[in-house]
């Protein structure tokens, strides 16, 4: 009988683990996360926008775009580094060689993330053309995107940590996607498990401080620059996606382990 091959889900704690190698450096960054994210409803003000869904989330994005976008990539480059010390990441020289990558990686995940949102946002559209409940719409989209996003969202990491040109990039995530996938997918709904339980915690928290607020209708933005509970919720989201981070990274190491063999096996 053949021996099934084993789950992925150990990068869950792998990544809680990879984050209690630098503490200090974590909480920095947790902390950063935390007055970035209220750069979004400072932006807002500022801008003179009122409660809208559509510019929370524009200058949402804005506010955390430097975490993003060198921030947790330098970190995931060291953490890689120190973790596999591999040729194309050694740890004598992993500074420069994020120096030279980042920027590449960044653009791919920013333009692999640009088509899923737009193939989501299309989705759900026509799902609710369709008459369908929005949860059932939500279903229906979110897989479908999920599965795509595991195929080929892999590249930029690969360019970040490898050095891979961004075609071969997308070469290697489908192939190794393309044997290991059911594995990726299980990890990879089990980390938005965790998200979803969180969130549905953060909601309750804040309905217990807010009970006034409408759940349909966007806060005001000077209340989510102001309220200590938003402060607060800021710097766990913060954590939280610092070890999603470092778990995707544990992830893609075993991906990587799995399609190619250990240097000098």
């Amino acid at each position: 009988m053949r021996t099934p091959p084993p789950s992925h889900l150990g990068a869950l704690p792998k990544g809680l683990r990879l984050l209690q190698r630098h503490p200090w450096q974590v909480l920095g960054l947790a902390v950063l996360a935390m007055l970035l994210s209220q750069l979004g409803p400072a932006l807002e003000l500022a801008a003179g926008a009122g409660p809208n869904p559509l510019f929370q989330t524009i200058f949402g994005f804005v506010g955390l775009l430097p975490l993003e976008m060198y921030f947790i990539p330098r970190l995931q480059a060291q953490l890689d580094a120190e973790g596999l010390n591999s040729p194309l990441n050694p740890l004598a020289s992993w500074g420069p060689a994020f120096d030279g990558r980042w920027l590449p990686a960044f653009l791919a995940r920013l333009g692999i993330g640009l088509v899923l949102g737009l193939f989501l946002v299309t989705g759900l559209g026509i799902a609710l053309g369709l008459g369908l409940p929005i949860g059932i719409g939500l279903m229906l989209i979110l897989v479908p995107t999920i599965v795509l996003m595991t195929l080929v969202g892999w590249a930029p990491t690969r360019m970040l940590l490898r050095g891979d040109s961004f075609l071969s990039a997308l070469k290697w995530s489908q192939a190794a996607m393309a044997r290991h996938w059911p594995r990726i997918i299980q990890a990879v709904l089990a980390m938005l498990l965790v998200v979803m339980v969180y969130l549905g915690l953060v909601g309750w928290v804040m309905n217990l401080f807010i009970p006034a607020a409408d759940p349909e209708k966007v806060l005001p933005a000077v209340l989510r620059l102001k309220h200590p509970a938003f402060w607060f919720f800021n710097l766990t989201g913060g954590l939280l996606n610092l070890w999603l981070s470092c778990a995707l990274l544990a992830l893609y190491q075993r991906l990587e382990a799995s399609v190619q063999p250990p240097a000098g096996a």
